[in-house]
């Protein structure tokens, strides 16, 4: 075995969260591949993914998850992405951008003039337009929602961060050049359009409008606010694009048209297979290996399948000391890459109006109970010994301004060891006589989540609660159901963003999905995502997760270790502590036969 260690993180905070898991390719750094060493490429590389893919549009709330990432960072394009460092770089190969004003803060875009979507439509403004529309939350439907009382958008973004603060994009049917101005300052402006696009003239045509004229009419209708032209295109958006469960088979493959150096082929039974991108216009980004094979196999099986050959890397969501172990006893034909991780494991809780934990004291006795200490034994510091307890929502141990940020809120501070008897003097106080029945949800798939709810099951039900295990194999699907789960547990994969956090934390949030509600962090928001002064960062944060700890927002966990394992034949693989993950390189990696 191969082991090697990669980066600590710089000063990064958590951004926009999305659901959770070397050398130089072709010849030496000195020459040039030859021909002959061309030829000794494998044509095909498998990665292995813990969960199946469920949706080429990976921007909706119920399909926004890493496993579409993993995907999307080889079918999409766009003018910015973060690299192994955790820093945002810049794809001029996509266009280029420029900040013309700060006041109003105003940005000029452009899109390469050979950038085409792989069935030969050229990329330009109607994508755009439909991006701005789908994601700025400026469209509603007419239709109240249930929840929260307030008309509904007729899309159903994973988040409006950065688009909601965002004027309409001005420019033409077929431009490739076009200017956002933001109604506020926005701290995070440059990444805001790292979002995917999608095919303007798929949707169009799939709800019965033109897609003549370079999206004319779609352009139109966004620009006049033509809600009932609108709404077959948002519905289509929202769920047209999706796959069936498990991923036996693909939907019509002239409706999934690539913008990256990969393109989608087939897939069975979870199996996904993308081929190189014919039309893609690009140089640097270009594909390197053939195919790339995508493979659906739980963590518990994924180091067996590595061994075997049927896959060539894997990147277990969530790896235990037995993957560790299991890939250090493979022997020289893999090598090992572990570091450190903007993914996070927490349990967040059900508290809307008449759920279990709509009181703060039986949230906070629910949080005394985890036995958040053991877990990190157990399940972190055999695969990373540096790991601990987490007790910060926006930063990680491992970041710079940790210790900082904690040490200016003290009600987030503690050693997470299980304290039985202050939760049964909360639930007295809070009046609780009978066991108080929980629900627990968690992936069916996953071992690592069982066994975490086990231990909470132990440990809480001597303190006055009755945890009933809930595993779903549709767990992320759920998440946005209110009452179709009481706590869950899971991760949530970062970005190196400041301000796009927002919508798991403030109310009505797109992924708030336990309907906290909570003024104060509302306000706290506002100032850190109009916040362009980097010094006011850590004291917005500070008071933020005061306010969090506090109020019991959920209960985190730990930073969830980061370990791949990939074939030593394998060239180009970089580990990426972001939501990108770590097939974010992966056009450039070859395979030796």
């Amino acid at each position: 075995m191969r082991n090697k260690r990669t980066m600590t993180l710089a000063a990064l905070s958590i951004g926009a969260l999305m659901l959770s898991a070397c050398g130089s390719a072709g010849g030496t750094a000195e020459t040039p591949a030859s021909e002959g060493a061309e030829e000794n490429l494998a044509s095909t590389i498998n990665i292995a993914i813990s969960q199946a893919p469920t949706a080429y549009n990976g921007g909706t709330a119920a399909t926004n998850a890493v496993y579409n990432t993993y995907v999307d960072n080889l079918t999409t394009s766009s003018w910015v992405a973060f690299n192994a460092d955790g820093n945002l770089e810049k794809n001029e190969e996509f266009g280029t951008y420029e900040k013309t004003s700060d006041d109003p803060l105003t940005v000029k875009y452009t899109i390469n003039e050979d950038a085409v979507w792989s069935d030969g439509t050229a990329i330009d403004f109607d994508d755009v337009l439909l991006q701005w529309a789908a994601f700025s939350g400026t469209h509603p439907s007419g239709e109240t929602d249930a929840e929260s009382g307030e008309e509904a958008d007729l899309f159903l973004a994973s988040s409006t961060n950065g688009f909601g603060q965002m004027e309409m994009p001005e420019g033409e049917p077929g431009a490739k050049e076009f200017e956002v101005v933001y109604s506020e300052p926005y701290a995070d402006w440059e990444s805001v359009m790292s979002t995917s696009l999608m095919p303007a003239h798929i949707a169009a045509e799939q709800a019965g409008l033109s897609a003549d004229g370079d999206g004319a009419e779609l352009i139109e209708a966004i620009q006049s606010d033509d809600t009932e032209t609108l709404t077959p295109v948002a519905e289509f958006w929202n769920t047209g694009w999706n796959y069936e469960a498990d991923l036996p088979t693909l939907p019509d493959t002239d409706l999934l048209p690539s913008s990256g150096p990969y393109k989608l082929d087939n897939a069975t039974n979870g199996t996904l297979t993308l081929v190189k991108n014919d039309q893609y216009w690009g140089e640097e980004r270009a594909g390197k290996t053939d195919t790339i094979v995508f493979k659906t196999i739980v963590d518990e099986e994924a180091v067996q399948a590595l061994q075997n050959g049927d896959v060539d890397i894997i990147e277990p969501s969530s790896p235990t000391v037995d993957t560790k172990t299991a890939l250090e006893q493979i022997g020289e034909t893999v090598t090992v890459d572990t570091g450190q991780s903007l993914t996070f494991s927490h349990v967040d809780l059900d508290q809307r109006p008449g759920a279990v934990f709509e009181d703060l004291k039986v949230r906070q006795a629910f949080a005394a109970c985890i036995p958040r200490a053991d877990m990190v034994d157990k399940f972190v510091t055999p695969v990373d010994p540096s790991g601990s307890v987490l007790n910060l929502h926006e930063y990680q141990p491992a970041q710079a301004d940790y210790q900082t940020v904690l040490d200016g809120a003290p009600a987030a501070q503690g050693d997470g060891v299980a304290d039985i008897e202050k939760a049964k003097s909360l639930l007295e106080e809070a009046g609780k006589t009978e066991p108080v029945k929980v629900s627990m949800m968690f992936a069916s798939t996953s071992q690592l989540r069982a066994d975490q709810v086990a231990l909470v099951k132990d440990s809480c039900d001597q303190a006055g609660f009755e945890i009933t295990p809930q595993p779903e194999a549709e767990w992320s699907a759920k998440l946005s159901q209110p009452g179709a789960w009481d706590a869950v547990v899971f991760g949530w994969a970062g970005s190196g963003l400041v301000a796009s956090g927002e919508s798991i934390y403030v109310s009505e949030g797109e992924q708030n999905f336990g309907g906290y509600a909570d003024d104060e962090v509302d306000r706290i928001w506002g100032e850190i995502v109009t916040n362009t002064d980097t010094e006011q960062v850590i004291p917005l944060k500070t008071e933020l997760e005061q306010r969090l700890a506090e109020t019991q927002y959920n209960v985190v966990l730990y930073a969830n270790p980061n370990i791949a394992g990939y074939s030593s034949k394998l060239e180009g693989v970089e580990l990426n502590p972001t939501q990108t993950g770590i097939t974010w390189n992966a056009y450039s990696w070859t395979k030796q036969n």
